[in-house]
């Protein structure tokens, strides 16, 4: 029996609801997510609801992931559990972190990609691949919950430009400017191209690997109706920061996605502005959240190699980005 009188409600309305027991291990991540594990070896994510989130966005979440199936996607995704009365979530008797709702999802096996040491260019490029799958699967999926404004909405990073004051040194507020600078000059074009439902967090710990292959995506939590470049553009931002060539990784990886689904010139030249603000937003974030709890990594982890990776590209320039969608230069 578990200690943690919040782990026990969740475990008291798992039983009661799902008719599920087992123990809990909390889940790194900004979220409060935990993996259940029961007798009998079976796995699955709990997510605890943010409060703000609305009923309408858990049920667009579960619609996308059950479209994406039915078009053909083939990779495991975290599909959404029904309770025994045949709901989507249900609700906790007292809040938990504000929120007094959850629900339960399939547990997706497989090795984060930012936890290995190491990524191959075949990784690399089964990534792009695999984004492109699945946006190509969600082409005809909409949803009105889809057309929300969120902070990590690429197409809305302007939105947090005022809050640069959150930074107390002078030079990397000038770099953050600039960062902004170059991301609103651009969205002019960018919002005249594709728009479609995606994925909308390629992050690399929300990509899972088994051995040179993408095995699942994970974490819908912030999919939208974007321009379809976005996509890529932020699967972009963070495997570019790893060891090695940033262009190299980044001319792999789009490779893999214009295979499948071809990607335009104007779509190309958007990917540099879209990544410098995708680095400027989550650099706001990241210290936001310091500011309120300086104690938790999960809320600010790797906010150095952001501003190192920010700096790369402002002295790279738009130019050294210019190559075409099969990779040359």
């Amino acid at each position: 029996m578990t200690a943690d009188p919040q782990e026990a409600l969740v475990l008291e309305t798992l039983a009661a609801e799902y008719g599920l027991e087992g123990e809990l291990d909390r889940l790194s991540g900004e979220n409060l997510n935990y993996r259940l594990t029961t007798p009998d070896g079976r796995r699955y994510v709990l997510k605890i609801v943010d409060e703000h989130m609305p009923v309408e966005t858990v049920e667009m979440e579960h619609e996308a992931i059950e479209h994406a199936l039915r078009a053909g996607f083939e990779l495991r995704l975290p599909q959404i559990i029904e309770t025994k009365s045949g709901n989507i979530e249900t609700r906790i008797m007292k809040p938990i972190n504000g929120s007094d709702r959850l629900h339960l999802m399939e547990f997706v096996p497989g090795t984060p990609m930012d936890s290995l040491p190491d990524i191959s260019e075949k990784l690399l490029f089964d990534v792009g691949s695999t984004l492109a799958d699945f946006d190509r699967a969600m082409e005809d999926f909409d949803h009105p919950a889809a057309h929300r404004h969120h902070r990590w909405n690429l197409a809305e990073a302007g939105r947090h430009r005022n809050a640069i004051g959150v930074v107390n040194d002078p030079e990397k507020q000038q770099l953050l400017s600039w960062a902004f600078d170059t991301w609103a000059a651009a969205m002019p074009s960018v919002r005249r191209l594709p728009h479609q439902f995606i994925h909308g967090d390629g992050h690399d710990e929300n990509i899972l690997a088994q051995g040179d292959r993408v095995a699942g995506l994970v974490d819908f939590g912030d999919c939208c109706h974007n321009p379809a470049i976005c996509e890529l553009a932020i699967c972009l931002t963070y495997l570019m920061m790893r060891e090695g060539d940033p262009l190299e990784i980044a001319r792999t990886v789009v490779r893999g996605y214009h295979e499948v689904r071809p990607v335009s010139r104007d779509e190309l030249h958007a990917l540099y502005p879209l990544i410098c603000g995708r680095l400027a937003v989550s650099l706001v974030v990241a210290n936001k959240r310091k500011a309120i709890d300086p104690d938790n990594p999960n809320w600010f982890g790797g906010e150095g190699r952001m501003w190192g990776f920010l700096s790369t590209c402002k002295r790279m320039g738009a130019t050294r980005f210019s190559f075409d969608a099969t990779g040359e230069c």
